[in-house]
């Protein structure tokens, strides 16, 4: 109950705290500007009559807007991040970078991202991966930790082998094969004369491995059960073999 009582108290923690990244719409057409201007820059340095020095103080000079703009937000302790991953956009890329920078802050606007789904992708990049409790409980009762539930009801491998599909069919057979034990003689018999040839040839392969004594009273027809025809009366119980 520890992963549950954990998760409730991010729940919680992150519900009190709101949305952890607040983009506004005002984002968007600052970008754009940014955009603009960088574009503008850039058109000139590709001109024929540009000068380096120049182009690249007009470069600094949108970023000192920019910059200009950032240190605004700090001084008023709003969100960073659009606004940051702007500057760097613009500085590294100029006008590409703008531009994705106005998509993405139109994206964030538009569908406001949950505390969940942001909790979800700093999860995945710094690369931890989340185990719901059912995992957890699936490891513990697969390795043995915990201990089986004996009034836990189990159906009839009969049952199973007659009316069920042909996956769950050779589930069963796989556990026979891994537990073997006398009691499910009668079932793997069923198994040899099944009407499914992949049921019938994954029982060969588990009689093969079988003892020469366990062979042959698995083939002995003195210890058939007479009982009628479908009837579960030799269903096991157990998945287990009993002591």
């Amino acid at each position: 109950m520890t992963d549950l009582a954990q998760g409730n108290e991010t729940a919680s923690r992150l519900d009190a705290k709101g949305a952890p990244l607040h983009v506004r719409l005002s984002d968007v057409p600052i970008a754009l500007v940014t955009f603009a201007a960088s574009l503008a820059v850039l058109s000139y340095g590709m001109s024929a009559h540009a000068s380096f020095p120049i182009f690249l103080l007009l470069h600094l000079a949108v970023l000192a807007v920019l910059g200009w703009i950032l240190a605004i937000r700090v001084k008023r302790n709003n969100d960073l991040t659009v606004a940051m991953l702007l500057l760097i956009a613009t500085a590294a890329a100029g006008p590409i970078g703008a531009l994705g920078c106005a998509a993405m802050a139109f994206s964030l606007w538009y569908r406001q991202p949950t505390p969940w789904r942001l909790s979800h992708w700093y999860d995945h990049i710094s690369g931890v991966v989340a185990r719901r409790r059912v995992a957890h409980l699936y490891d513990e009762l697969m390795s043995g930790r915990l201990p089986s539930d004996p009034a836990a009801t189990v159906p009839h491998f009969n049952s199973i082998l007659r009316d069920t599909s042909l996956e769950d069919q050779q589930r069963v057979l796989g556990v026979i094969g891994r537990r073997y034990h006398a009691d499910f003689r009668p079932v793997l018999r069923k198994a040899l004369r099944h009407k499914n040839g992949f049921i019938r040839a994954q029982a060969a392969a588990i009689a093969s491995r079988l003892t020469a004594e366990e062979k042959a009273r698995l083939w002995s027809t003195a210890e058939m059960p007479a009982t009628a025809p479908g009837s579960d009366a030799v269903a096991l119980d157990a998945e287990t073999p009993r002591p």
